[in-house]
């Protein structure tokens, strides 16, 4: 496993050497004086943090950042200065600095700030190469995951686009269905060819029959031209029908009769028309239940499940939710224009906790509100999660009800008030107890109690994707 890259810039060799002692269990470390060989190291080797005093010689600290930033701007900056200074920290951030911190230190916080960009680091990583694995091997760069259950799903894509049988994607709303059918037909020999989606969920029952099959002029009051339908516009390429589930039992017939004979005829036509299609469907129902009670076909049903693949829901691939929340993160910013450093590892935490009933799509959407609502160059921390997240119960409280309500709301209260705390002290727990005027094995005691110990950010193992 690779480690990361830390540049130490400072002109006193004591505070080097400390600093060296303190990262080198855990990282590669490489120390200079002064800001003009910082920079040209910077331009030799792969830095990936520097840890940068501000008094320094020959050249000025937020000087020589800028030139940092300008050689790579990919490199973090950590500033380690005796300059308790809120004017300067604020500038340095400003100029591009991850974090700041003040000499004297506690090895504990210097460590947490660091592995709080390695930890981003790596995610960025992960991502990037998901992004690029997933891009050569299923032509869609979108579907991010390195959890067993989805490789499965991606070989079982891989094999399945090559042919021209019909595929019954199931699984939660929000799981990415689509985004699976668009793999399949990318990775086929269709992929130069149409791509019609059609949502049968949202067209009117009385409408879909002209929607998919098309018209004849005159065919009812309206209808003054023929017009051509969706599986027409998709011939030689593919149809991807989502929520089949909701299609009429009549329109269901005439949907078996294209699968089996590639032919239809427009509504108010009689003239058959032949089709080279693909049908890709997609359902959230059970299905089986549906063709039980007799509100769907089961000669459809075993005609369009030639090949099943069930998308596996969020909260049963927790490990991706690291890589997606900085896939979305990245995204978003550039959609909205927005600077924003992260996602705190705390706040990492509380998503990953978090049963996530509208998958993936909620986490995007989450996502880009918290990208809407950030200041340019703030970091997302567990200050900006919305409760319904952070304490799911919370959600569905009622005033007036019983006491286990009560309770609840009780348990609610606390944990994002010691949340809120542990955040403002950097999860200092000795600090945060003192803040709350509690002792601190009262604190611990009520973080195990909550749930909140394993949101700390050096406890990220848990549920970290790679390391560095």
């Amino acid at each position: 496993m690779k480690r990361s890259i830390v540049l130490i810039v400072d002109d006193d060799p004591g505070v080097r050497d400390t600093l060296e002692t303190i990262l080198k269990d855990c990282y590669e470390t490489v120390s200079v004086s002064n800001g003009l060989e910082a920079i040209e190291v910077v331009k030799s080797m792969p830095i990936d943090l520097v840890l940068m005093d501000i008094n320094l010689p020959h050249m000025d600290g937020f000087k020589a950042m800028g030139e940092i930033k300008k050689a790579d701007n990919d490199v973090g900056i950590l500033v380690v200065s005796a300059t308790d200074n809120a004017q300067k920290a604020v500038h340095a951030l400003n100029i591009g600095a991850y974090d700041y911190i003040v000499k004297p230190f506690e090895t504990e916080d210097l460590l947490l700030k660091v592995r709080r960009y390695a930890d981003k680091l790596s995610l960025k990583r992960d991502v990037l190469f998901l992004k690029e694995e997933l891009r050569k091997n299923l032509g869609y760069g979108e579907i991010i995951s390195r959890t067993p259950v989805m490789r499965k799903v991606f070989e079982l894509v891989k094999k399945v686009s090559a042919t021209a049988s019909s595929v019954l994607i199931t699984g939660e709303s929000g799981t990415g269905k689509e985004l699976i059918a668009r793999a399949i037909q990318r990775l086929g020999p269709r992929k130069d060819r149409p791509f019609i989606a059609v949502n049968c969920g949202a067209v009117p029952a009385e409408l879909m029959e002209s929607e998919l099959f098309g018209y004849e002029k005159g065919a009812f009051t309206g209808a003054h031209a023929t017009r051509i339908g969706k599986f027409e516009y998709a011939d030689g390429g593919t149809v991807f029908l989502d929520e089949v589930s909701t299609l009429p039992l009549h329109l269901q017939a005439k949907l078996l009769r294209v699968l089996q004979e590639k032919s239809f005829e427009r509504v108010g036509g009689n003239r058959e028309i032949n089709v080279d299609i693909r049908v890709l469907a997609a359902t959230n129902i059970n299905i089986e239940e549906a063709v039980k009670r007799g509100r769907f076909r089961e000669d459809l049903y075993y005609r369009l499940k030639v090949v099943p693949i069930e998308l596996p829901p969020l909260r049963d691939r927790k490990e991706d939710i690291p890589l997606l929340a900085e896939y979305f993160l990245e995204r978003h910013c550039k959609k909205c224009n927005k600077t924003v450093k992260g996602i705190s590892g705390a706040a990492i935490s509380l998503l990953s906790q978090y049963p996530w009933p509208g998958n993936v799509r909620e986490l995007e959407n989450l996502i880009e509100r918290l990208v809407v609502l950030a200041k340019d160059g703030s970091e997302i921390t567990c200050d900006d999660i919305p409760l319904e997240v952070v304490c799911p119960e919370a959600e569905t409280l009622k005033f007036g009800g019983e006491v286990e309500d009560f309770r609840k709301a009780t348990r609610a209260f606390e944990r994002r008030f010691i949340i809120n705390i542990l955040t403002k002290a950097n999860w200092n727990r000795t600090l945060a107890s003192d803040i709350m005027k509690v002792h601190r094995n009262t604190l611990l005691h009520k973080m195990k109690e909550l749930g909140i110990d394993n949101l700390h950010p050096s406890r990220r193992g848990r549920t970290r994707i790679a390391g560095i």
